[in-house]
């Protein structure tokens, strides 16, 4: 029976889609076969172990992915739509957009080159690569001098049976005999109605053509803007070593524009004419207007914040463009209009903190000029689009997206957003979400252009160094070609940290002389955490979408020990490992609370603002959320007192208390050392080369992040059309 399967399968006409039904006697074989394993494109995936592996590397999906992938390999006529996922799935529509973008980014890591899953507009989704069974051949049976290395559970013996009569042979031989007879006929008649059956729909992808490079230097080129004709493009490069503003027009050579390290970004007006940029340094940030025919005559048209990723767009019209700011870190981005013939800035947006955390992370002019497209950040790793009235801004319409978006722009009524590495299109008029392309690599900008589809995308991988105090020597402790950051180091030397290393961020442990491995996922949506030991070095505490969860090193386990309604952010724990002290805007402003383990019962400690602190003795050491300075406080005496006035408020998830000292990084310096004993404060070490303000001290040993040179370039991406198919 099981030689029969085998060639059916093996005979099975490729246009024809696999369903798992056809594989249903392979993973039910005997002891003495291996499981069915698919191959597809230049991958393998076993069903059983749910590992997605190519010849290098092997990824073990997450079981909602795994269900995904199953249920498309299984899909009657090849194809399922969204509607049909959710349903037999049971999820949800914004479960399976993440479902898919998590399939989509395994597929990419292990064959960058190849597309898996194609997306039929207006139909569904498909695995676009031929499948095919993979059957190791049968095992030796174990012997009695080599017993099975997996214990198994003896049979249950059957009752005892008279001996079946000698006529059962021939009956058993005759059918075994019709069988051999009637294959041939059975194998032509599959083969004429499987050459005969009509191959499924092809119905391409809008924007399935390989995208064309426009700029590949060393580097990253970020910030594109295009004419609206398309025929003037203008980005910045940079290097090591340079910034650089490029201009490119009718697919000529870029010339340069302007070089200058203070330049963050840059925006060219719809008529082709005009120029915005932003130069920005740690004393002053203004926005330039200039026009191309004169780049020398600039003017000033705005100022801005010197700790703001500021963000330029321009009308519809070219007579003004949209600013994005903030007051200082400590506030959401906001969004406004300046008008160049009256030379008014006027507000557009005024998010609240707590209902958007960061506030305005893109925003669109629509072609039209009457409708403004606001990408709002949301908590949870979610964010809106918003539609403003581009005259009153007025809210049109608002829709809630179950991810993170990041560019934007218009496509005729519709909007291209930007998901990490995917492009989806959002029909404002429908509210349907579809995705339209995967990069491979983070998407940093778009423009769209007369259906074409402008991107940047970068690429970016941090390391852990080791740094002696004593010996004034640095090393790597952590490298890998991912992003691995937020290091702690117990008083054993046991390292642990955040990784990036499967696509999102993970716990792992690298134990003092032996190799990292993952220690724990993240519960809840994807966000960066802050991680502390506790003082016995058996356990890490963190903050996760509210609540304050303890994480058992020796088994993995994690457990809740603030409920998500107190709004937990940075958390410390005491010395003696009794409590924990920890921020929390449960009254209403950041304070400080203390939290007693033995009892559970917390008790708060600031009254007049806390965000970070630690308890060394009787004395507490904290932050405020909006203020510098780091403070002193006697909870007994109940009055504070400034300890360091020059203390960057940057600090709050940073700064350390070891060894009678204070720890903490100044911008523009480096780490510093203030020791209580002395009441001395000197540099300890000068901001290193790519220096990510990630760092901890244990042992006169300095733990911090390096993050190396980003790496993108700029593509094209044109929709598919009768000449490309």
């Amino acid at each position: 029976m099981h030689r029969e399967d085998k060639s059916f399968c093996l005979f099975c006409d490729t246009k024809l889609s696999l369903k798992l039904s056809q594989f249903a006697d392979f993973e039910n074989m005997s002891e003495h076969h291996s499981p069915v394993r698919l191959s597809f494109g230049q991958l393998t995936f076993d069903s059983i172990s749910h590992e997605l592996s190519s010849a290098t590397e092997t990824l073990r999906l997450e079981p909602q992915s795994c269900q995904l992938l199953l249920l498309l390999i299984d899909a009657e006529q090849g194809q399922l739509s969204r509607t049909q996922i959710t349903e037999r799935l049971k999820i949800s529509d914004s479960t399976l957009t993440k479902s898919l973008s998590s399939l989509r980014k395994a597929f990419a890591q292990l064959d960058p080159d190849t597309v898996y899953i194609e997306t039929l507009p207006k139909v569904g989704y498909r695995l676009c690569q031929t499948l095919t069974p993979q059957v190791t051949a049968p095992a030796e049976p174990a012997s009695a001098h080599q017993p099975s290395a997996v214990a198994t559970v003896p049979p249950v013996q059957p009752a005892a049976t008279p001996p079946a009569p000698q006529q059962n042979v021939s009956i058993k031989t005759t059918l075994l005999l019709a069988v051999l007879w009637t294959a041939p006929l059975l194998f032509f008649v599959l083969w004429f109605f499987i050459t005969l059956a009509p191959a499924p729909e092809q119905l391409p992808t809008p924007y399935i053509n390989p995208p064309v490079v426009i700029s590949s230097e060393q580097g990253i080129e970020y910030d594109l803007s295009l004419s609206k004709d398309g025929a003037t493009l203008v980005y910045l490069s940079r290097d090591p070593e340079k910034t650089q503003l490029l201009l490119q027009q009718n697919r000529t050579k870029p010339r340069l524009l302007a070089e200058d390290k203070a330049l963050s970004g840059a925006a060219i007006s719809p008529d082709g004419l005009q120029l915005l940029w932003v130069k920005q340094s740690s004393q002053r940030c203004i926005v330039e207007w200039l026009h191309l025919e004169k780049p020398q005559q600039r003017q000033t048209v705005a100022q801005c914040g010197t700790d703001a990723q500021v963000k330029i767009a321009w009308q519809n019209d070219s007579q003004g463009f949209y600013l994005r700011d903030r007051a200082d870190n400590t506030q959401p981005y906001a969004l406004s209009r300046y008008q160049f013939a009256t030379a008014t800035q006027a507000q557009v947006t005024r998010p609240l903190h707590a209902e958007s955390p960061e506030g305005e992370l893109a925003f669109a002019e629509s072609d039209d000029g009457k409708t403004l497209a606001v990408v709002r950040d949301l908590p949870n790793q979610h964010s809106a689009v918003v539609l403003l009235d581009s005259s009153s801004f007025a809210v049109i319409k608002q829709k809630i997206l179950p991810f993170r978006a990041g560019s934007i722009d218009w496509l005729a009524n519709n909007l291209v957003l930007s998901n990490d590495a995917e492009l989806l299109q959002y029909n404002t008029t429908t509210d349907e979400l579809e995705f339209l392309f995967y990069t491979g690599r983070t998407v940093q900008s778009l423009a769209v252009v007369n259906q074409q589809i402008y991107y940047t995308d970068y690429a970016q991988d941090a390391d852990i160094w080791q740094h002696d105090l004593n010996t004034d020597k640095a090393r790597i402790r952590i490298g890998s070609s991912k992003v691995d950051r937020r290091p702690q180091v117990n008083h054993q030397g046991d390292l642990a940290f955040l990784s990036q290393r499967n696509g999102k961020e993970q716990i792992w442990l690298q134990p003092a002389g032996q190799n990292e491995y993952q220690l724990a996922d993240l519960p809840g949506v994807p966000a960066v955490v802050r991680l502390q030991w506790s003082p016995d070095g058996e356990s890490l505490i963190f903050s996760k979408d509210g609540a304050l969860w303890q994480l058992i090193v020796a088994s993995g386990q994690s457990r809740v020990l603030v409920a998500p309604d107190k709004q937990v952010d940075v958390a410390n724990w005491m010395e003696d490992g009794s409590g924990i002290i920890y921020s929390s805007k449960q009254s209403g402003d950041w304070q400080l609370w203390q939290l007693d383990l033995a009892t559970a019962v917390s008790t708060q400690l600031t009254r007049q603002g806390g965000y970070s602190g630690y308890l060394h003795g009787s004395v507490l050491y904290f932050t405020k959320y909006e203020q510098q300075g780091l403070f002193v406080l006697d909870p007994a005496q109940g009055e504070e007192r400034l300890l360091i006035a020059g203390f960057d408020k940057n600090n709050g998830h940073s700064w350390r208390f070891a060894d009678d000292s204070i720890y903490y990084y100044q911008p523009g310096q480096g780490i510093r050392q203030y020791q209580l004993l002395h009441k001395t404060d000197h540099l300890l070490l000068s901001t290193p080369q790519g220096f990510v303000s990630d760092y901890d001290v244990q042992n006169q040993q300095l733990f911090y992040v390096k993050a190396a040179m980003p790496k993108g370039d700029l593509y094209k991406l044109e929709p598919v059309t009768e000449k490309t198919k």
